[in-house]
């Protein structure tokens, strides 16, 4: 019974952390609302191989002094790189 038990206490704790690990990084229309944050310059679309870091690094490249990051300002636009000034 005890065997039992630490499996099935091991099988919810991974099962959390998977859950945990596997949050969303989009930036949406709600999110639209934080202080600073800018839709203006958005260009590259953000995807599986391209997200915040490389676009926070192409927009510190392109003289973005706050870099960027991925966001789209409502929920059935495309995510893209936003360059923030």
């Amino acid at each position: 019974m005890g065997s039992t038990k630490t499996l099935v206490t091991c099988f919810l704790v991974i099962i959390l952390a998977v859950s945990l690990s596997n949050h969303n990084h989009d930036v949406l229309a709600s999110d639209a609302r934080i202080e600073g944050f800018s839709f203006d310059n958005c260009n590259n679309r953000c995807s599986e191989d391209y997200w915040d870091d490389e676009c926070k690094n192409d927009c510190l490249r392109a003289g973005f002094l706050k870099g960027g990051q991925c966001g789209s300002p409502c929920i059935p636009c495309p995510v893209k790189c936003c360059c923030q000034k």
